[in-house]
């Protein structure tokens, strides 16, 4: 062969191999849908890519963090709702306990009822959302009240209300205070422990004592505002939730897009790529068919 022939047929071998690559990415590009697979297929925008993905990924994980919470708070609204709704009738019975002509066997069995209502309120304070209790301080898995209606930790020390992080740099309440619902604490002197106040009001009717009945409805007045008032404070943090649930979602979406913008194919192009590659490679046969001839276009 001569040395014209031999650089002929390495023209054509190298033409029609390019173009067969040239095909075989447009292949991958138009079924994949990925422009940018690995780093090396565009350096620039694959580091942006990955850039735009950690932030979609952070504003996922701020995602769960405020659908634990607003669970946690959803569960703590309808217990102390209930707990509202116990208060109230506690409320009723006192009143009506407290009048003159109520003989001892109508309040011993009025106690039994306050003291169901004690111990519903108890079973209220443990509510749990899945394996963590709603009202708990720092130890989510122990119940904040024992059975008897005691708190298992120091109110006074611990009153704050759990966070986690919800979007950069920020924070947000997901929890309730058992502190602030139901307990008494230094810090604020007209507060008042719910279950003792029931557990008092129990003892007073079984003591078929009037006027100590009489005077528990001011604790009663009081148990309920302050079951209230947490109530109120977990709407707050419920509607602070729902904005930061709202910049997170927001934050997805722009990421997400961002990610595409950099790494995806446009599907006209991609396809026309396609067609131009196959066409190119038909070309390239052709001609060296032409140049070469079939025999040795067969060798290759």
């Amino acid at each position: 062969m001569r040395v014209t022939e031999i650089r002929l047929h390495q023209l054509g071998s190298t033409s029609i191999r390019d173009a067969r690559e040239r095909l075989m990415e447009a292949q991958r590009v138009a079924v994949s849908g990925a422009r940018v697979n690995e780093l090396s297929d565009d350096p620039a925008s694959a580091a942006r890519a990955r850039l735009a993905r950690s932030l979609m990924h952070q504003a996922e994980s701020h995602q769960r963090s405020i659908e634990l919470g607003n669970l946690q708070l959803e569960r703590a609204e309808q217990a102390l709702s209930e707990v509202s709704n116990l208060l109230v009738r506690a409320k009723e019975l006192t009143l009506a306990m407290a009048n003159e002509t109520i003989t001892a066997s109508q309040r011993s069995l009025a106690a039994q009822e306050i003291n169901e209502l004690r111990l519903t309120a108890i079973d209220l304070a443990n509510t749990k959302a899945g394996n963590e209790y709603v009202f708990a301080h720092v130890n989510t898995t122990s119940p904040p009240v024992d059975a008897a209606g005691t708190f298992t930790y120091d109110v006074n020390t611990y009153q704050t209300v759990r966070e986690a992080e919800v979007g950069p740099s920020s924070r947000a309440e997901i929890g309730s205070s058992a502190s602030l619902a139901f307990a008494q604490r230094v810090a604020d002197p007209g507060s008042i422990d719910v279950f003792v106040a029931l557990s008092d009001l129990v003892a007073d009717l079984n003591a078929n004592d009037p006027d100590a009945v009489r005077a528990a409805v001011d604790d009663l007045d009081s148990a309920h505002d302050q079951v209230v008032a947490e109530r109120a404070r977990i709407g707050l943090r419920t509607s602070r939730l729902t904005t930061a649930q709202e910049t997170a979602t927001a934050a997805q979406d722009v990421y997400r897009q961002l990610e595409s913008d950099l790494v995806d194919a446009d599907a006209a192009e991609a396809f026309s790529y396609l067609n131009l590659a196959e066409t190119g490679l038909q070309a390239s046969l052709a001609v060296t068919s032409r140049i070469l001839g079939p025999s040795l276009l067969d060798m290759m």
